[in-house]
C-alpha cells in the first residue's frame, strides 16, 4: 500500500487509502455490471431500486422514504428513477393503507420479472469478476466491511448479511416468496 501523502498522521493516511480502495473496488464492480445494465436498458440506480423492492419481499413494496434511506438517494434522484421505472411499467404507486396521504412504491409483475433477470445477470457478472478471490476472503471482507459500516453509524437495512441475500433465479422461474 503506497501513498503520495507526505503529511498527516498514520490514521489520516489509513483512512484516505482505505477510502481510495473502496472507491476503486466500487468502480470495478460497476464496470463489471455495466454491459448487463445496458442489455437490460437499466441504470445502476434503477437496478438498485428494483433490487431493494424485490428484497423487501411480497408484495414488493416500500415507502419512498425507506428507499431513499436504503439506497442513499436524494428524494429528487429517487423521484427521477421512479418516474422512469413507472413509464416502463416496472413500478406503480399504490396508496399507503397506514397513511392515506402517502403512497408506496410497488413492483409490477413486469418489474418483478425484470428485477429477477437483472439481478441474476448482474450477479453472474460480479461472480465472474470476483471468481479469483477465495470465498473465505470474500466472507471475511464482507464481515469487516459490515463492521466498518456499523462503526461509522450506517444502520441502513440496505446492505443485508449474506444469509439474507435473495436467491437469484432465471427469468420466468418462480420463487418461494
Amino acid at each position: 500500500m503506497t501513498s503520495a501523502i507526505t503529511n498527516g498522521s498514520g490514521d489520516e493516511r489509513l483512512a484516505l487509502v482505505f477510502s481510495q480502495h473502496v472507491v476503486r473496488l466500487q468502480g470495478l464492480l460497476e464496470q463489471a455490471i455495466a454491459p448487463t445494465l445496458a442489455a437490460q436498458g437499466l441504470t445502476a440506480a434503477e437496478l438498485d431500486v428494483l433490487g431493494a423492492l424485490r428484497v423487501a419481499g411480497s408484495p414488493y413494496q416500500l415507502r419512498p422514504k425507506e428507499l431513499t434511506a436504503r439506497l442513499l438517494l436524494t428524494t429528487g434522484g429517487l423521484s427521477n428513477v421512479l418516474r422512469r421505472l413507472d413509464t416502463r411499467g416496472l413500478v406503480s404507486r399504490v396508496p399507503d393503507p397506514a397513511d392515506g396521504r402517502s403512497h408506496n412504491v410497488r413492483l409490477t409483475p413486469a418489474g418483478v420479472t425484470t428485477a429477477q433477470a437483472a439481478t441474476a445477470a448482474a450477479t453472474t457478472a460480479l461472480q465472474r469478476l470476483l471468481s479469483a478471490v477465495p470465498a473465505t476472503t470474500l466472507e471475511d471482507a464482507l464481515h469487516r466491511l459490515q463492521s466498518v459500516l456499523g462503526a461509522v453509524g450506517d444502520t441502513s437495512p440496505g446492505a443485508p448479511a449474506v444469509r439474507h441475500l435473495p436467491e437469484t433465479h432465471a427469468p420466468g422461474s418462480r420463487t418461494a416468496d
